[in-house]
């Protein structure tokens, strides 16, 4: 199965769970105790961005795959940016329920009617934000790795290139390590016998 469609599965099943879980799940400590948690996600959030910005500085860095680099970091900073869009949809979500009075909806041509209909519709809706937050989530490690990855190269490449400068040329280490006069200089072998 691709990963379109696992993730299709993971916001279907998170969205059903919503819609079929008790309404009451949602409203009192629980609740609290969500957002609380959604708060504090979102509260990292703000700094994992002006780190991913500061990581882009000018100084030391290469050209070779600054490209890449900024990509990967914008692609970063548009993720973070999402689950935090998503958190504070949540968040709103659950202040809309509990505040929702129980209202049953009558299936159309039907004698069935579904019991607290509202609440369990934003449930559901809450549900499926929470689930892509945390499928967006997952992404962020391997994000990170990658950035990883491009700014270890980017180091062996200036470190490549600040050896390269710093180290002597051939003519300067003829110059340091400069030979005698007569060095390396044939002697027929009676010459020496004489």
């Amino acid at each position: 199965m691709s990963l379109r469609w696992l993730r299709l599965a993971a916001l279907t099943a998170g969205s059903a769970a919503g819609a079929l879980l008790p309404p009451a799940l949602l409203t009192g400590d629980p609740s609290r105790l969500l957002v609380t948690f959604l708060g504090l996600v979102a509260a990292s959030i703000l700094p994992s961005v002006s780190l991913v910005i500061g990581s882009l500085s000018s100084t030391g860095r290469s050209v070779l795959k600054i490209e890449e680099l900024a990509r990967e970091l914008a692609g970063a900073m548009r993720r973070l940016f999402s689950i935090l869009g998503l958190v504070a949809g949540v968040v709103a979500l659950l202040m809309v329920i509990a505040i929702t009075p129980d209202i049953a909806w009558r299936i159309p041509f039907s004698p069935f009617q579904v019991p607290d209909a509202a609440r369990r519709g934003l449930q559901s809706l809450a549900f499926l934000l929470t689930t892509a937050a945390t499928l967006k989530a997952a992404a962020i490690p391997r994000i990170l790795a990658r950035v990883l990855a491009i700014k270890k190269d980017i180091a062996i490449h200036e470190a490549r290139k600040a050896l390269a400068e710093k180290s002597p040329s051939d003519a300067d280490i003829r110059q340091m390590f400069a030979k005698k006069d007569g060095f390396g200089k044939t002697v027929p072998l009676d010459s020496i016998r004489s």
